[in-house]
């Protein structure tokens, strides 16, 4: 299956030069959707994770297929927007590149020691976000044993960076034609 034909680049959004990726129409169809869950989520298997975290907002649905399809539980990755105040779990704070006025905030206590966990985006350009969960993960005495996403953009140079787990995707490179990966 041709998944780019189910995902829209949006240029010069938010900024001008600045494009992001609108995987909606692939979530939107129920075979596309499936098709997409049971690509990433297959290989990723062998690795035998029990929690997924999702990152906001994509990554959390997407994440949330490919977490019950595998048997493990989910963590979103979510924006401290949406948390209440007076929210009385203890969170983990992240910075959150795409949208300044807004970090992603896991809850600290959903990560246990030696938990395996596999993380999920909708697409990676510089890994910065995916990075950082990564970190958490394991300062928390977990591992991170896989990383799934729908757009892979990223450099090789940016991909060492994250170690290992390999990446599991749908789309390597897509041309967006107003952002071109640096390293």
């Amino acid at each position: 299956m041709d998944f780019r034909e189910y995902v829209e680049v949006i240029k010069d959004w938010p900024d001008p030069g600045k494009a992001v990726c609108d995987i909606s129409r692939l979530l939107e169809h129920p075979d596309v959707f499936h098709e997409a869950v049971v690509t990433l989520a297959k290989p990723l298997l062998e690795v035998k994770p029990n929690k997924v975290i999702g990152i906001e907002q994509r990554g959390v649905a997407l994440g949330s297929a490919i977490a019950y399809y595998m048997g493990c539980g989910i963590v979103p990755a979510r924006s401290i927007y949406y948390l209440p105040d007076g929210y009385d779990r203890q969170v983990e704070i992240f910075p959150f590149s795409r949208f300044a006025d807004r970090k992603l905030a896991i809850v600290s206590e959903s990560i246990d020691p030696g938990d395996r966990v596999i993380i999920v985006d909708d697409w990676l350009i510089q890994g910065t976000t995916v990075l950082a969960v990564k970190k958490f993960v394991e300062s928390a005495g977990a591992s991170v044993v896989g990383i799934a996403c729908v757009i892979n953009n990223m450099s090789e140079t940016r991909r060492k960076l994250l170690g290992r787990p390999e990446v599991q995707s749908l789309i390597e490179n897509l041309e967006t034609d107003s952002f071109h990966p640096r390293d």
